[in-house]
């Protein structure tokens, strides 16, 4: 258990002789950054579209009234008012 003990403890400073503070510090700290960026929020096309969606039918359905519509005056206008 020694041998296995010591070998361990070795194979340990081993490990810890070729630990680089430095970089485990600059990862930990873009590990931080990267945790503390608010989330990315994706905004949505389906309101806009559709309020487009409704523009456009109603443009179409206004369009269409006023072509097919009579005329608001049928009779002149001087024989209504008499001579002037």
């Amino acid at each position: 258990m020694t041998l296995g003990g010591r070998l361990a403890s070795v194979a340990g400073m081993t490990v810890l002789e070729s630990y680089d503070a430095d970089q485990a510090f600059a990862d930990a700290m873009a590990d931080a950054r990267i945790r503390l960026e608010p989330p990315v929020v994706r905004e949505r096309v389906w309101p806009a579209l559709a309020a487009a969606a409704l523009f456009a039918v109603s443009a179409l359905v206004f369009a269409t009234a006023a072509i097919l519509a009579p005329p608001a005056h049928l009779t002149p206008v001087e024989s209504v008012r008499g001579p002037v």
